[in-house]
C-alpha cells in the first residue's frame, strides 16, 4: 500500500479546503473573524479560510504562551509549541499550524491503514482511509486545530503497542496526552495490548505508560509556574459552560437525552416566523444525540470484531467526552471528539466491507455533509 493512504487523505482534504475557499469567493462573509496572516492577500485568504473559532486560541498560545489569558490553558501545549517552532521556518504561525495539521492527518491515515489491514485486508484498509478523509468535520485538519496531530500520535501509540513496542507506545501516548487530555483514553487500551499475564517481567513492560499521566502532571507544573494555577486547564472549562460531575459520563448521558427531548419539542413548536435560536439549539441536541448513539453502537462493534483494546479506547473516549457536559448543549464538540476515535472508522469499515451499497451510501453521505460543513465553517458558522 505504501504511501497511498497518506496521498489519498491529502488529496481529499485539500480538495475540500479549496472548495471552502471558493465558496468564500462566490459568497463572501465579511463579518467572519480573520485569524493570523500568511504571506499576502491570496495566501492569507487561503490559510484563513478554515482557521476559525478555536484557531485563535492556538495562534495566541503559539505567539504568547499562556500568561496573557489563563482561559487558554484549556488547550494543551504540544501542538502550539510545534506551531511556534515551525513558524521559525515558515515565517507564519498560521501556515505552520495548517501544515502540521495536514501532515499529521496524512500520517494518521497511513497508521490507520496499518491497523486495519490485518482485520479488513487492503480493500477494508482503503475504506478506513476514505471514511477518515471524508468525515464531515475533517476540515479541522486543514486548520489551526490540534485534532490531526492528536490522531497521528494516538493511533501511532496504539500501533506501536500492537507490535510489542512499549517504549515507543508510551512516548507517543505521552505526546498525545500533551496535545489533548483525551490522550488518557489510551491507557486502558495500551494496558490490554501490552499486558502479558502474571509474569512479573510483564509489569516492567508497562512502565512507559506512566508517561501519559506524567504529561498531564508536567503541564500542571508549567501552569503553576506560568500563571500560578496548576489546574487551570480544568477550571478554564467553566468558561465554555462545561462542568464535571461526580456521576461522570452518566450525568452527561442523562443531560444529552433530556436536551434532545427539549430540542424535539422546540422543533415541533416552530412558529410561522420560522426557526429561531431554540430550534437551532434543538437541532444540535437532537442530531448530536443521534451521533452519540451511533458512536456507542460502533464502539460495541469495535469491541466484538476488532478486540477489547479497540473497544476500550472508544469507550474511554466517549466516557471522557460525556464527563463534562456543557449547559444547554451537553454534547458540544462531540463530532470533533469522534474524529479522533479511530476504532470507529475500522468498525464502520468492517460493517460495510461486504455491503457495497451501504459503503457507497456512507461515502456519499459523508462527502455531502463534509461539503456543507466545510463551507459553513469557512463562513464563520460554528460547526464543531
Amino acid at each position: 500500500m505504501g504511501l497511498r493512504p497518506a496521498v489519498t487523505f491529502i488529496a481529499i482534504r485539500v480538495a475540500f479546503w479549496l472548495g471552502a475557499a471558493a465558496t468564500l469567493i462566490w459568497a463572501p462573509a465579511p463579518e467572519r473573524r480573520l485569524i493570523g496572516d500568511a504571506y499576502g492577500p491570496a495566501s492569507d485568504f487561503l490559510f484563513q479560510a478554515l482557521s476559525q473559532w478555536d484557531a485563535r486560541w492556538f495562534l495566541q498560545i503559539s505567539l504568547h504562551g499562556y500568561e496573557e489569558v489563563p482561559q487558554a490553558a484549556a488547550f494543551f501545549p504540544v501542538y502550539p509549541a510545534l506551531v511556534h517552532a515551525l513558524a521559525w521556518v515558515t515565517g507564519s504561525p498560521l501556515v505552520a499550524g495548517v501544515l502540521i495539521s495536514l501532515a499529521a492527518g496524512a500520517v494518521a491515515a497511513w497508521v490507520l491503514a496499518q491497523l486495519a489491514r490485518p482485520f479488513l485486508g487492503e480493500r477494508g484498509a482503503h475504506d478506513v482511509v476514505l471514511y477518515l478523509a471524508l468525515y464531515p468535520v475533517g476540515f479541522v485538519v486543514t486548520s489551526l486545530y490540534s485534532e490531526g496531530l492528536f490522531l497521528a500520535l494516538a493511533a501511532g501509540s496504539f500501533l506501536a503497542a500492537t507490535r510489542g513496542r512499549p517504549v515507543l507506545a508510551g512516548i507517543l501516548g505521552g505526546f498525545a496526552t500533551g496535545t489533548r487530555l483525551m490522550g488518557l483514553a489510551l491507557l486502558p487500551a495500551l494496558l490490554l495490548l501490552l499486558w502479558r499475564g502474571r509474569d512479573p517481567r510483564s509489569l516492567v513492560r508497562l512502565w512507559p505508560l506512566l508517561l501519559l499521566p506524567a504529561a498531564v502532571g508536567l503541564y500542571a507544573l508549567y501552569l503553576d509556574w506560568a500563571i500560578g494555577d496548576p489546574w487551570a486547564f480544568t477550571s478554564a472549562q467553566a468558561d465554555w459552560n462545561r462542568n464535571a460531575s461526580w456521576l461522570g459520563p452518566l450525568d452527561g448521558l442523562r443531560d444529552a437525552v433530556l436536551a434532545a427531548g427539549r430540542g424535539t419539542r422546540h422543533l415541533l413548536d416552530m412558529t410561522a416566523a420560522g426557526p429561531g435560536n431554540e430550534q437551532r439549539v434543538g437541532l444540535w441536541n437532537v442530531s448530536h444525540l443521534a451521533l452519540l448513539v451511533a458512536a456507542l453502537w460502533l464502539t460495541w462493534v469495535a469491541w466484538k470484531r476488532l478486540g477489547a483494546a479497540f473497544g476500550a479506547y472508544s469507550a474511554a473516549t466517549l466516557a471522557i467526552a460525556l464527563s463534562a457536559p456543557a449547559d444547554g448543549f451537553p454534547l458540544v464538540s462531540l463530532p470533533r471528539f469522534l474524529l479522533v476515535d479511530f476504532p470507529l472508522y475500522l468498525a464502520l469499515a468492517s460493517l460495510t466491507l461486504e455491503r457495497p451499497r451501504a459503503r457507497d451510501a456512507v461515502l456519499v453521505t459523508f462527502a455531502a455533509l463534509a461539503t456543507v460543513a466545510a463551507a459553513a465553517f469557512a463562513r464563520g458558522i460554528w460547526i464543531a
